[in-house]
Order: C-alpha cells, then sequence, then structure tokens
C-alpha cells in the first residue's frame, strides 16, 4: 500500500515539475535531486512523461558543463523517442538541448544551426517566451564567434520579451550577457549598470549559481578600469559560492580572471600560478573555448618570462583548438602572441605574417563602423528605457491628477466641471504643441541624418576612390624598371623615368587631399601617368588629348582622380596585349552643365580580354568603374540612369577594334 501511494506521489510530482520545465527550458537550474529523477524515470511508462523526463536529465547534466557526454546521451534520447511518436514539439526541444551541448563544448556553428531550427519553430506556434529563450542561446553564440554587433541586437530583443512579461530570472541572466558585449567595446558604464541589475535580481531570487556569474563579470570591468581591489572583491565572492556549489567551470574561470588580474598588477609568477590551476580544471572539462583561453593566456605568460619554446608549444595548442571551434577572438589572441613571439625570437618575416593575419581578422569582427553600429544600438535602447519611464511617470502623475478631480467633483460638482474643462483644454493646447514640436524635431533629425549619410557615404567612396588608384602593381613595375636602367648602366634614362614617376605621384597626391581639381591638373596627372606607360611598354602606347576651346582648364573642376580608372583599364585590358602600338584618344567637351568625356583606344576589346584574365593565375577585381559612377551619381542633383557608358567598337566584319568610353561629370 505505502508503495503504491509513494508512486502515485512520483507521478504526480513528476507530472507537475515537467510541466514547468518542458513551458520553458530555461525557467532556472534543476532542484531535484539527480538520484530522484533517475528514480522517476525508472517508474513511469508513459512515453510522453519519459520523453519530458528525458529532458529534465538532459538540462541537468548540460548545466554541470562537466557530464556533457551524459547529456548528449538524454538528447539522443528525446529525439529519438519523439521521432518514434512523431511529436515535432520534442524534436524541437532536442534540437534545443543539441545546441546547448555543442556551446559549451565549443562547436559554435553546428550549435547556432539547432538554435535557430528552435528559434522559428516558437515563432511560428507565436510563443514569444520560448522565442526569448532560443534568442539568447543565439546571442551568446554570435557574441562567442566575434559578431558583436548582431549579438547586441539579439540579446536587445530578448531583455523586451522578458521586460514585457516580467520575467525577471529572464531579465537577469540576459543582462548578465550583456554587459559581457559591453565591456568588449569599452562602454563600461553601461556594462556596470548591467551587472549590477542582474546580480539585484539574482540576489533577490537567491539564484546563486548565476549570482556567482555576474558577481565575477562585475570584476572584470573594474579590472579593465585598474580598480584592482575592487576586482579581486567581486573575484573572491564568486569563487567562494563555486567553490560551495562545485562548480567546476565556474571555479576554473575565477582563477582564470584572477591570474589576469595579477598579470596586469606585475605578479607575473603568481599570475602563473593561477593560470596553471585553471588550465588543470578546465582539462577536465569538455568546454573546448574556455581551455583555448587558459592555453592562449599560458603562452602569453611563457613569453613574458622569456620562456620562447613553452610559449610556443601553448600557443600552438590554442591556435589549433580555436581554429577547430571557430573561435575568431582567441584565433585572434593567438595570432597576436605569435607575432611577438616571433619578433622575440628574430624571425622578422614570420612575425609579419602573424601581424597581418591579426589585423586583417580584427578588422573582420571588430571594425570602427561595427563598433560606432553597436555604440548607436545600444544609445537607442537607452533612449528607449528613459522614454518608456517618462510615459510610466506621466500615466501616474494622470491617476494623481484623475483622483483630484474626482473628489473635487464630490465637494462641488460645478467647480468641477470647470475645472475639468479648463484641464482639458489645456491638455488639447499642450498635446497639439508638443506634437508639432516633436514632428518638427523629426524632420530635423531625419534631415540631419539623411545629410550624415550622404556625407559619409561620399566619404567612403572618395577613400575607395583613392585607394583604387595607382594600382600597387603599376608602383612596383615602375620601381622595378627604374631599378634595371640603373643595373644596365642606363642613368640617363633612369633619371628621366624617375622624374616623370616622382611628377606622378606629387600630382596623385595633391589631387587626393581635394575633394575636387581642375580640369588641368587632372589631364596633368593622367598625362604624366600615360607618358611613364609608355615608357615602361617600349613606346608602345600613343596618346592624344583634345579640349574644346571653350573650357576654361583652369576654372573647370571636376572630382579629384576620377578619369585615371578608365585609363590604366584602356591600357592593361586593351593595349598591353597587342603586338603593335596602341593608341589612346581623349576627348573633352561641356554641355549643359556636363563635361562630357571620351576615352577610346584600339585595343584588343572587352570581350578578348575578359578571355584571357579568366584564363590568368592572377584574376583581379577592378572597382573602379564602380566607385566612380557611385561618385558622380551623389554628387549630381539630376537622376540619370548611366553616368558611364562603355561600348565596344568593331569593324564590318564584327571584329573587336577597340573600346569607347563615356563619362559625364556634373559641374554644379
Amino acid at each position: 500500500m505505502n508503495t503504491i501511494i509513494t508512486l502515485k506521489f512520483n507521478y504526480i510530482f513528476l507530472l507537475f515539475f515537467t510541466f514547468l520545465f518542458f513551458s520553458n527550458p530555461l525557467s532556472g537550474r534543476p532542484k531535484q535531486k539527480i538520484d530522484s529523477l533517475s528514480q522517476l524515470l525508472t517508474t513511469v511508462q508513459q512515453d510522453s512523461n519519459r520523453l519530458k523526463l528525458y529532458g529534465q536529465l538532459c538540462w541537468y547534466y548540460s548545466s554541470t558543463r562537466d557530464k556533457l557526454d551524459t547529456a548528449k546521451m538524454y538528447a539522443d534520447s528525446i529525439y529519438n523517442l519523439a521521432e518514434s511518436l512523431h511529436d515535432e514539439r520534442g524534436i524541437i526541444y532536442a534540437h534545443f538541448y543539441y545546441g546547448t551541448i555543442d556551446r559549451h563544448q565549443g562547436n559554435l556553428v553546428s550549435g547556432l544551426e539547432h538554435f535557430n531550427k528552435y528559434v522559428k519553430y516558437h515563432a511560428k506556434m507565436g510563443n514569444t517566451h520560448l522565442v526569448a529563450t532560443g534568442l539568447y542561446q543565439v546571442g551568446v553564440i554570435q557574441k562567442n564567434i566575434g559578431n558583436y554587433e548582431e549579438s547586441l541586437s539579439t540579446l536587445y530583443r530578448v531583455l523586451e520579451i522578458h521586460e514585457s512579461r516580467e520575467y525577471d530570472y529572464g531579465i537577469g541572466f540576459t543582462l548578465n550577457a550583456m554587459g559581457g558585449i559591453q565591456r568588449i567595446i569599452k562602454n563600461y558604464e553601461d556594462a556596470i549598470q548591467s551587472y549590477q541589475r542582474s546580480i539585484q535580481i539574482f540576489t533577490e531570487l537567491k539564484e546563486e549559481y548565476d549570482l556567482a556569474m555576474s558577481l565575477e563579470n562585475l570584476g572584470n570591468v573594474f579590472g579593465e578600469l585598474l580598480q584592482y581591489d575592487s576586482a579581486l572583491k567581486y573575484y573572491n565572492k564568486a569563487l567562494a559560492i563555486d567553490i560551495k556549489l562545485d562548480k567546476k567551470y565556474g571555479i576554473a574561470s575565477e582563477l582564470e580572471n584572477m591570474g589576469n588580474l595579477y598579470l596586469d598588477m606585475g605578479d607575473i609568477h603568481k599570475a602563473l600560478d593561477y593560470h596553471l590551476q585553471s588550465l588543470e580544471i578546465r582539462k577536465q572539462l569538455p568546454q573546448q573555448r574556455d581551455l583555448a583561453i587558459s592555453l592562449n593566456r599560458l603562452g602569453e605568460i611563457y613569453l613574458q618570462l622569456k620562456s620562447l619554446d613553452l610559449a610556443e608549444d601553448y600557443l600552438g595548442q590554442a591556435l589549433a583548438l580555436s581554429r577547430k571551434i571557430n573561435a575568431k577572438p582567441e584565433i585572434l589572441h593567438s595570432y597576436q602572441e605569435f607575432a611577438h613571439l616571433y619578433e622575440h625570437k628574430g624571425n622578422y618575416f614570420q612575425a609579419n605574417e602573424f601581424q597581418k593575419r591579426y589585423s586583417q581578422l580584427k578588422d573582420s569582427i571588430l571594425n570602427e563602423e561595427k563598433l560606432k553600429q553597436i555604440n548607436e544600438l545600444n544609445a537607442r535602447y537607452q533612449t528607449a528605457k528613459k522614454d518608456q519611464e517618462i510615459q510610466l511617470l506621466s500615466k501616474e502623475n494622470e491617476i494623481k491628477e484623475a483622483k483630484v478631480r474626482q473628489q473635487a467633483l464630490l465637494r462641488n460638482a460645478l467647480i468641477g466641471i470647470i475645472v475639468l474643462i479648463v484641464a482639458l483644454a489645456v491638455s488639447v493646447y499642450h498635446s497639439l504643441k508638443q506634437k508639432l514640436k516633436t514632428q518638427r524635431i523629426i524632420s530635423m533629425k531625419n534631415e540631419e541624418i539623411k545629410q550624415s549619410n550622404y556625407k559619409r557615404k561620399l566619404t567612403d567612396l572618395e577613400l575607395k576612390a583613392l585607394r583604387s588608384q595607382m594600382n600597387p602593381h603599376f608602383i612596383f613595375n615602375c620601381m622595378n624598371s627604374i631599378n634595371r636602367m640603373i643595373l644596365s648602366g642606363d642613368g640617363e634614362d633612369a633619371s628621366k623615368y624617375l622624374n616623370k614617376f616622382a611628377r606622378l605621384i606629387r600630382l596623385t597626391l595633391e589631387n587626393s587631399e581635394n575633394n575636387t581639381v581642375t580640369l588641368a591638373d587632372e589631364l596633368a596627372m593622367l598625362e604624366a601617368y600615360i607618358q611613364l606607360e609608355s615608357i615602361r611598354f617600349k613606346g608602345k602606347i600613343n596618346y592624344s588629348i583634345s579640349v574644346d576651346d571653350d573650357i576654361d582648364q583652369s576654372s573647370t573642376y571636376l572630382p579629384s582622380m576620377v578619369l585615371q580608372p578608365f585609363i590604366e583599364n584602356a591600357i592593361w585590358h586593351g593595349l598591353m596585349h597587342k603586338n603593335a602600338p596602341g593608341n589612346i584618344d581623349i576627348r573633352i567637351h561641356e554641355e549643359e552643365d556636363i563635361l562630357k568625356c571620351t576615352i577610346e583606344d584600339d585595343g584588343i576589346g572587352r570581350e578578348m580580354a575578359l578571355k584571357m584574365k579568366n584564363g590568368s593565375v592572377n584574376k583581379t577585381k577592378s572597382l573602379g568603374l564602380r566607385i566612380t559612377e557611385e561618385r558622380l551619381k551623389l554628387i549630381s542633383k539630376n537622376k540619370l540612369e548611366k553616368w558611364i557608358q562603355i561600348d565596344d567598337l568593331k569593324d564590318a566584319l564584327n571584329n573587336a577594334i577597340g573600346t569607347r568610353v563615356n563619362i559625364r561629370i556634373p559641374l554644379n
């Protein structure tokens, strides 16, 4: 009889417990002991209840982070059982657990795929709470990959959902994750506020497991602000909680951060001791990204201790592991430390190679534009929060005023009506006035944004245009030509060539300093460029420049360096491949405030040039034409479809005899 009562109690408890969990996998850490869950599994026969219990066991083991193989076994059980039952919802929950396990193991791309399936399903079902649960995991993986802008945007969406539902645990968890990104982009004030708010929430909820994480992260912020005493205080608080909970990955993380702090304080031996302790713990855990972090830090420390072989060994392990799991921030760290290592070894070639890799990857992860976008996103959120608080305060005031008016009406109906009419009139007046003011402000802001975007885009295009001119291969070829002339004893030609080369570089730099230049300066730069190319190609290039007499070249302005890309294309893709000498004809005339420039060559034509380019090992991508056309569109007030037109010239037998480019440049 007692056994039957116990089984019924366990069954009722299971239904209640798993219902709460299955409505949201992140509703809190599992509180039931693992042996109780395992015992329940032996007594439950119904497949749907076994499915839910597998979920509890999987979440328990994945949350410990040191028994992920067991968690994977239960995730497989969920998937296989759900598939046999044709239970789509159960399959989707299996994807959630697979994603959680992948994230803890460092399999970030695979984890992202699983969580995206989970989010897509619940978005289709209209369950915003579970959408937020999945999006949180997506945001954390985006951060670990190094996509900080996408991560912060995703977490803001999660926070809005949790705040609308007043789900405190989710708010605290999300704020903790957002603080990490705010710290990365050096927005320390917002990071401190996010962590302090999450600490307050977890303290009130008595969630020690997550409280330790927020305390540690706040310590990281104070460490970067060089407030070492405050940082150590929060690290020790977090460490005490994790030791109490036997949370191994948390202990390893706190030891690592304390090691980093002592390294910043100059106590390198104490830092080494903490990092070695952290590494030993992480070797026993499945978190590959955390292991890569420890290996990187130890490589850095041994480099400072001049133990170069040990440094190279640890950095090599870190780089291999980081590449395997696609952890870009740790790959970046390895590149930087390898550059320092090879510099210490005197291998400057390798040092330069790793420094180049570091710079390229750093630009792709977090360039200036991304930082700007992230901070703008952060600012928009803070502004929205303040507006929301103002609206709430306004509503509270309106309620209070309504109560006052109601009491006044009870005392004196006539006075109350008069007060109400006056208050309503004032309210309408101020509302209309505020609405008009708001509309004016919005209109002004929109215009400012439009102008700012226009100026930034134009500046970007001008910079791209400058970078696309003077192909580096051309400059190196010029230098090699000068070198050959000198070595062959042809000093006079070398001197002439060098003078022309210097003049071209000077003209290029002078023209690039201004947004517009005179037509005379632009043509002088073009002529110098063509003469240099003609010398390099043994006089195979002939040219002519004709300008209408009614054009004043010294007072006619056009965008700087706008014609050079087309001359370069004519030479490199048209004339260079001809056996006989080639010709370039440049004609310029003005028509209705439009400067019309025609560049015509008798080269091999675009079709043959494209075939030769496709068959070449060195396939380069020319951006000059597209950039130039975008510049012309931006500076023009006319809405023309084409500013640049390219025609293929052919003879009576349809053979290519050259190319003609017509360029229209607005003069005002």
